[in-house]
């Protein structure tokens, strides 16, 4: 009995160092499958954080891109509204200048078309004027202003250089434009 005694125990000696064996493998098994499952979420979590990261900082460049657009589009504007003043302010000199060399000329034919076409009326003006109205049936009366006024009833006209530039004034802004990077009007 001896004998079988010691291979009982050896037999369960063996049995338990297998089943020992077998939940050491399990557990190793288990083991592996747990740090890969967690590496897996790791990598997952660690994916999923990037493509946020990287969708916020695209969001931010975005912002800050159409920040940088919008404040050069303002610069330009800024810009091209300061050209566009000085430009108009040039144009409104020399026109000034120009209007202001042929003004007798321009007065004589205000005086011819008012003639044309009213019966009478009240002529205000410079005395160096008064020789354009050769007509009786309009009054004269002395202005020291370099314009001339017709008035009839309600009727009220007023010619003078800056009457003129008031009334071209929109529509010489609206004439200046830019081709080929020259200004031109």
């Amino acid at each position: 009995m001896s004998i079988s005694s010691v291979s009982d125990v050896e037999r369960f000696a063996q049995q338990s160092r297998d089943n020992i064996a077998k939940k050491v493998q399990q557990r190793e098994t288990d083991a592996a499958a747990y740090v890969l499952q967690k590496e897996k979420e790791t990598l997952k979590t660690i994916e999923a954080w990037r493509a946020l990261s990287t969708a916020e900082w695209q969001q931010e460049l975005r912002a800050r891109r159409q920040q940088g657009e919008r404040r050069a589009a303002d610069e330009v504007d800024r810009q091209w509204s300061a050209f566009k003043q000085e430009r108009n302010q040039e144009l409104t000199a020399a026109l000034k200048s120009r209007l202001t060399e042929a003004f007798p000329a321009l007065a004589a034919c205000f005086v011819e078309w008012v003639a044309g076409r009213y019966e009478g009326g009240v002529f205000t003006m410079p005395k160096t004027y008064w020789s354009l109205v050769e007509d009786v049936r309009f009054e004269l009366h002395a202005c020291d202003k370099e314009q001339l006024i017709f008035a009839s009833g309600n009727l009220y006209i007023e010619y003078s250089v800056e009457r003129i530039i008031d009334e071209l004034g929109e529509e010489i802004a609206q004439q200046m434009h830019i081709e080929e990077n020259e200004w031109q009007a």
